[in-house]
C-alpha cells in the first residue's frame, strides 16, 4: 500500500446511514484520479467512440443508456459527485454495477477537473477581498449546489493557503437548489469538517439550504439584500449555465446585481457551443439523453448585454467545458 493510499478520507453519513467521503480536492486520491494526457486522448477518441456505439444492436444500447445513469434528463447531483469522487475515493462505498462501470470512465475525469479549476478560481477572487475587508463576512450563494463542492472545496483551499482569513468571520454556504439529497449531505459534510481536529474546526461556517426555483429567483434578491455588508460570491457549477434558458439566466444574474456588494462576483461553467464542441460529448450526451445547453462562449456574451455584468476571465477545457468569472461593469 502506497504513501497515497494510507492517508485519511473523511467520511459523512449519506441517506440510510451509508457513509460517502468527503470530496477534498487537495487529498492525494483526488489528484491521482485526473490525469490530463489520459483525459485528452479520450476526447480526440470519443468521436469514432459514440459512431462506433450507435452501430450496437438496440438491447446493448439500452443498457448502455441505463448505465449512464441520467435522471431526468440531467445527472443529478449526487450522482455528479459520486463521479467527482473518482475511481480511488469511490473505492470503499457499495456500489451498484453501473456506478462501478461509470465511475473508472475516463469521460468523467472532466467533472473532476472542472470542480479542482473552479474552486482555484473561486479562492483567487476571494483572497484579496478577504485580506482588503478583515471584518466582513462571507456569504456564497450556490445555484443547483447539489451537495455545494465547489464552495466547500474553495474554502479548504483557502484554509490552506492563508487560514488566518477565514477565524473571526461568519461564513454562510446557502444552497439553492430543488433537490434536497445534495445539500443534506453537504450539511453532514460541514459537521464532520467542523469536529474538533478537523480542518473547519472553530470556524465559524453555517450551511443553509433553500428551495430554489430558478425560473423564480426572488429568493436570491431578498437574501443578497440580506447580506449586502458582505463578501458575496455566486456560482452554479454543471447549473444555470448548462441547463436554463437564456431568460432563467437573465433574471438571476440582474437579480443577484441589484443588492450584491459592488465587488460581488458569480462563477460557473458552461459549455461549447454546438458547433465548436467536442463531437463525441455532443452525440454522447445526445445519445443518454442528457438535455444539456451548448451555449457557448458567445451565448453567454450575448447574455450579458442585457445585464450589467462583464465577463471577467474564462477558462477552457478540452472544447467541452468553459470556466468563467463576472464582475461588475
Amino acid at each position: 500500500m502506497n504513501a497515497n493510499e494510507n492517508q485519511r478520507i473523511l467520511y459523512a453519513i449519506f441517506e440510510n446511514e451509508i457513509e460517502m467521503p468527503i470530496l477534498d480536492i487537495t487529498h492525494p486520491l483526488f489528484k491521482a484520479s485526473i490525469d490530463h494526457q489520459a483525459y485528452h486522448l479520450s476526447c480526440l477518441k470519443s468521436a469514432r467512440s459514440i459512431e462506433s456505439l450507435k452501430k450496437m444492436p438496440s438491447f446493448i444500447l439500452n443498457i448502455f443508456v441505463k448505465m449512464s445513469n441520467v435522471d431526468n434528463s440531467y445527472l443529478s447531483g449526487m450522482r455528479t459527485l459520486l463521479y467527482k469522487l473518482g475511481p480511488n475515493l469511490s473505492r470503499g462505498i457499495k456500489l451498484s454495477f453501473q456506478d462501478k462501470w461509470a465511475v473508472k470512465q475516463t469521460s468523467f475525469m472532466g467533472l473532476r477537473i472542472r470542480l479542482r479549476d473552479l474552486c482555484q478560481r473561486q479562492s483567487e477572487i476571494l483572497l484579496p477581498q478577504l485580506k482588503q475587508f478583515p471584518d466582513r463576512n462571507l456569504c456564497f450563494f450556490n445555484i443547483a449546489g447539489g451537495a455545494a463542492t465547489d464552495s466547500i472545496n474553495t474554502l479548504i483551499l483557502i484554509q490552506e493557503s492563508e487560514p488566518e482569513l477565514l477565524k473571526g468571520r461568519k461564513i454562510e454556504i446557502n444552497i439553492l437548489d430543488i433537490d434536497t439529497y445534495g445539500p443534506n449531505f453537504a450539511k453532514r459534510c460541514i459537521d464532520v469538517l467542523k469536529q474538533p481536529g478537523e480542518r473547519f474546526h472553530d470556524l465559524d461556517i453555517t450551511l443553509k439550504t433553500i428551495h430554489y426555483d430558478w425560473s423564480q429567483p426572488d429568493a436570491l434578491l431578498k437574501m443578497s439584500l440580506e447580506r449586502s455588508d458582505w463578501i458575496q460570491l455566486c456560482s452554479s457549477e454543471g447549473g444555470l449555465f448548462e441547463y436554463g434558458s437564456d431568460s432563467d439566466i437573465i433574471e438571476n444574474l440582474n437579480h443577484f446585481y441589484t443588492n450584491s456588494p459592488a465587488n460581488a462576483r458569480i462563477t460557473g461553467s458552461l459549455i461549447f457551443d454546438r458547433t465548436n464542441v467536442n463531437p463525441g460529448y455532443l452525440g454522447f450526451t445526445e445519445f443518454i439523453g442528457v438535455q444539456i445547453r451548448y451555449l457557448g462562449l458567445e451565448g453567454l456574451q450575448r447574455i450579458l448585454t442585457q445585464t450589467s455584468w462583464v465577463l471577467e476571465e474564462y477558462h477552457e477545457i478540452e472544447n467541452i467545458y468553459i470556466l468563467f468569472s463576472l464582475k461588475k461593469a
